[in-house]
């Protein structure tokens, strides 16, 4: 499988920083979160060609009431240009059928480009399960699913069920504490734990996915953050998911 260093388990770097981070770190692929997409696009792209290095995704449009903004074009439109595979996108909004709408047209910007728009299904977002992102998925041509073995165990979904390969664009991995939290959104972006360290069935996981599925390992943890500056905190994860394997 191909391993991309996920953004969130480097946030402490600029994102033209992380190119480079995951070419020494051992990483053929990478991913980075933007804060200032006119501002952080240019030193992504020059990471990316100094590196040898390419975008896995680019994070995150958040798709709200509002409809597609400006900053989700201008996401949109660094995806493409960076060569990204693929848009990792949210919903706020539990209407699927408005959701997908959206979806639709965040698609429609994409048009042309080698980048495709990746749902990812949250509890604590409006696409909350592995079934409602592939409904979406199905009705917007092109569109895929983002798995991650968190959200998937947190919303019950059994990490053995196999993944549709016509639907599956990548997946994430980390692992997490037996006990369910009591704010998973704060579990997702600050506990998540290194693969082999948790009680998730990884091993399970990784069966049920397609073959050659991209994988994004994330591990946003303060814990490991203040231990670990990223290179060797990219060089363990990495490490830590090539022993699952």
């Amino acid at each position: 499988m191909i391993f991309s260093l996920s953004a969130a388990t480097v946030l402490d770097l600029a994102p033209g920083d992380v190119p480079r981070c995951a070419a020494d770190a051992g990483y053929p692929f990478c991913g980075v979160r933007f804060s200032d997409v006119a501002a952080q696009a240019p030193a992504v792209a020059a990471g990316l060609r100094s590196s040898g290095v390419e975008l896995l995704d680019v994070e995150v449009v958040r798709l709200g009431p509002d409809g597609v903004t400006d900053e989700h074009r201008r996401l949109a439109d660094a995806a493409a240009e960076l060569g990204a595979r693929f848009l990792l996108t949210v919903s706020q909004d539990p209407d699927l059928a408005a959701t997908t709408d959206r979806v639709a047209a965040v698609a429609d910007l994409l048009a042309g480009s080698t980048t495709r728009v990746a749902i990812e299904p949250m509890l604590f977002t409006g696409i909350r399960t592995r079934s409602d992102a592939e409904r979406v998925a199905r009705a917007v041509p092109g569109t895929v699913v983002l798995l991650d073995p968190l959200h998937l165990h947190r919303a019950g979904t059994p990490l053995s069920q196999p993944a549709d390969p016509d639907l599956t664009g990548y997946a994430q991995l980390c692992d997490a504490a037996a006990e369910e939290p009591l704010d998973l959104a704060h579990e997702a972006r600050h506990e998540r734990l290194v693969p082999g360290e948790g009680v998730l069935a990884l091993s399970e996981f990784l069966a049920a996915l397609p073959p050659a599925t991209p994988l994004s390992i994330e591990v946003q943890s303060d814990q490991l953050a203040a231990m670990l500056e990223p290179f060797p905190r990219a060089v363990l994860v990495r490490e830590a998911a090539e022993k699952l394997l």
